[in-house]
């Protein structure tokens, strides 16, 4: 994941949620939680035109304007902070210094929040002839703007799982006030199999 200081933009990548299915019966286990750490953010800015400049420094906390940690990156105008932890807002502000010491005044702050979407509900599977099957699942409207895409995942022993296949959230087959309804067509060889579903965004993927 890329910030920038200005025009602050994420790139998304990654996330989950639960969903299981059997051919013969349904099966649906207990959801799985989100890993406690984020993948990794960097952050980029936008180099002081001074010509003395001898480095940045890159301030943030979990307290907006108390920044616990620094980090001098040197001349660089980017840096990957350390591991970010599910659920913390963070605060960021950046500084510059010259040969001498001298330091300025901090950027603008701004925060970041990484946290992982909420899960997917009402999963089931409903067999036809043939072993073609259908998996549904619904997600609150009101949380689409938290997931990137959904990523299913099956398995024929709840140890080894495949993602066997990715859904972006706007792709729902039907919706009404509150909910978006999702379906997934699969075609099973298998006497069992089960399934997951997975939302997915920057932070993570709840299961």
């Amino acid at each position: 994941m890329r910030l920038e200081t200005r025009n602050l933009s994420f790139n998304p990548h990654r996330g989950y949620a639960l969903a299981l299915a059997v051919l013969s019966s349904l099966i649906l286990p207990d959801a799985v939680h989100a890993a406690d750490a984020a993948p990794p953010v960097s952050l980029a800015w936008n180099a002081n035109p001074e010509s003395d400049v001898a480095g940045y420094k890159v301030h943030f906390g979990t307290q907006s304007g108390v920044y616990t940690e620094v980090l001098d990156v040197g001349r660089v105008t980017q840096a990957t902070l350390p591991q970010l932890f599910m659920g913390s807002t963070y605060y960021l502000a950046v500084s510059a210094y010259n040969s001498t010491g001298l330091e300025s005044p901090r950027s603008a702050e701004f925060s970041l929040t990484a946290a992982v979407p909420p899960p997917a509900v009402g999963t089931s599977f409903a067999m036809a002839s043939g072993g073609q099957g259908k998996l549904q699942w619904k997600y609150p409207k009101s949380a689409e703007a938290s997931a990137e895409r959904f990523a299913v995942y099956a398995s024929e022993d709840l140890a080894t799982w495949t993602e066997a296949a990715r859904f972006a959230t706007g792709a729902a087959t039907s919706s009404d006030s509150q909910w978006l309804y999702y379906e997934y067509p699969y075609q099973a060889s298998k006497q069992k199999m089960f399934f997951k579903v997975a939302p997915r965004n920057a932070f993570g993927e709840t299961e």
